[in-house]
């Protein structure tokens, strides 16, 4: 095999379409031939892969993308894999492929029909995929904001540049909860376990709440006003010191006996069972507005 056709096939890992191997000198009659003997597997016509290589991730992401055609780039949660945002690839890849391009359904894929600006696009290990800013939108919708506060708290994007995309994309499937997230983190959410607070509250459709609030002489973290319920979020650092646990003690049975009631969560509260976390918050609402109506 020649030495620039065996690398390009180590990059791709494993899989191919006939544009990368005309490029490296490959005939049809190669192709055939190598097919024949089992050396290549086609997987639709014009895309292949090694024989000898178990279908992995990557090789079923790269399938994706080569499926739908020229112009398509892998999308959403798999984008935010390949990108090295999340750890885990997803079951099914997301590819976007231009409107008007419609072709048979992709075994292990979903496609979304868009025309995407080139800003929007990128090459990553020699594969077609999302900027990361528009990835970050989109995964935060279909994986979890914490796809958004991780790439932010790490500076693999900026406020600034995720408010330009959405912009630019505001048309596109998901875009109103990719907006409402990206204002949570623009509303001024002290810390990384607050971001995830707000994201939790605002992908759960809650409303009335504010953060940094005044009350009492303390600033709350996020509080529902109206229904006086304040929302204490203990980041990973709580507990550094006994004057900082005396500390807000002593600032919770001032909230409590001034008609507040104070729900308090831990990082890992928030990361390993938000479910419950919104349980907590529906109740303390609910039980507000019970008392309010004199029931």
């Amino acid at each position: 095999m020649p030495q620039d056709l065996r690398e390009m096939i180590a990059a791709h890992d494993g899989v191919f379409g006939t544009t990368q191997l005309r490029a490296c000198g490959i005939t049809a009659d190669g192709v055939r031939h190598r097919v024949s003997k089992g050396e290549w597997v086609r997987v639709v016509r014009g895309v292949f892969r090694v024989a000898d290589r178990l279908v992995d991730a990557r090789m079923t992401m790269r399938m994706a993308v080569l499926q739908a055609g020229p112009g398509a780039a892998l999308a959403s949660g798999a984008a935010a894999w390949w990108h090295g945002l999340i750890d885990a690839a997803p079951d099914t890849a997301t590819v976007i492929a231009p409107r008007g391009r419609h072709g048979d359904p992709i075994e292990g894929a979903k496609v979304w029909h868009r025309t995407l600006d080139h800003r929007d696009l990128t090459e990553v290990d020699g594969l077609a995929v999302t900027s990361c800013e528009l990835t970050v939108l989109d995964a935060a919708v279909d994986v979890g904001v914490k796809v958004m506060d991780s790439a932010l708290l790490k500076k693999r994007v900026t406020l600034t540049d995720l408010d330009a995309v959405q912009r630019r994309n505001a048309g596109r499937r998901g875009s109103p909860r990719a907006r409402a997230m990206l204002e949570a983190m623009s509303s001024g959410a002290r810390s990384e376990a607050e971001r995830i607070a707000v994201g939790l509250l605002v992908s759960a459709g809650l409303k009335g709440w504010k953060t940094n609030v005044p009350a009492c002489g303390y600033v709350l973290d996020i509080a529902f006003e109206e229904a006086r319920v304040d929302i204490e979020i203990d980041g990973m650092a709580f507990h550094s010191d006994a004057k900082a646990f005396q500390n807000d003690r002593t600032r919770q049975n001032v909230l409590v006996a001034n008609g507040w009631t104070v729900l308090r969560f831990t990082w890992r509260d928030l990361t390993t069972q938000p479910n419950w976390v919104l349980a907590q918050v529906r109740t303390a609402l609910c039980l507000r507005s019970v008392e309010s109506k004199g029931v």
